[in-house]
């Protein structure tokens, strides 16, 4: 009679287990999606009223760098729709939108910014190099490089030439032939002396880049 106990608990167990597992299974028509068609399914949530669901798939891509489900993020953040609204993260996805080249972002950064304590826009503003940094660091991407340059040219809420020559300098060197004009113009607002610094500088990060990180990056 115990053994039966034992037996129906067991099964009882084996039953629940089985049955969360089926449930937070992923339905067999999105497992093999490529981006963009993952992305069309966070559309078709959206379209569909289904914030949630649509968020989450913006938010999956946007890791994987998708210009389209940043966008999405800093819009979604903003007014709080599928998510909390979040003005620092809405912050954060504007500033990563607008390194894409997106005007829109560019212009919602002021709208954003009256949201904020001065010194907590400062303060998310320093999120963006570590992102990047260690974007072309673990994963080798030379844009990433290239945005850094352009981050502290245009971007940054604290403007820094030198920090912005020595990114196209690295990305430059790393094959980014469109920041040459970019760190030529820079590189004009900067000491000679000083530019010399940050050349060996430069070369020190490219060159550890290049012997002791072995993955290849994005293709531009």
């Amino acid at each position: 009679m115990k053994n039966i106990f034992i037996f129906i608990f067991i099964l009882i167990i084996y039953l629940s287990y089985t049955q969360v597992i089926g449930d937070t299974k992923k339905p067999d028509n999105e497992i093999f999606l490529n981006d963009e068609e993952y992305y069309k399914t966070g559309v078709e949530h959206y379209d569909g009223g289904d914030f949630k669901k649509s968020f989450i798939v913006f938010f999956n891509l946007s890791e994987k760098g998708n210009k389209d489900a940043i966008y999405n993020l800093s819009n979604m953040y903003f007014e709080g729709i599928g998510t909390i609204q979040d003005f620092r993260k809405s912050l954060k996805y504007t500033w990563l939108c607008s390194l894409n080249g997106n005007k829109k972002c560019l212009k919602k950064i002021k709208l954003i910014k009256q949201k904020l304590e001065e010194e907590e826009f400062v303060k998310v503003s320093t999120e963006i190099p570590k992102l990047l940094e260690n974007d072309f660091v673990d994963n080798n991407n030379t844009i990433s490089a290239f945005k850094l340059g352009y981050w502290y040219e245009k971007i940054s809420p604290e403007i820094d030439f030198e920090k912005s020559y020595l990114w196209y300098s690295v990305s430059v060197s790393a094959g980014v032939y469109k920041a040459m004009k970019m760190r030529d113009r820079v590189s004009k607002l900067i000491e000679k002396k000083k530019i010399l610094e940050i050349q060996k500088e430069a070369n020190d990060i490219f060159t550890k880049n290049k012997y002791f990180n072995s993955r290849k990056g994005p293709e531009e």
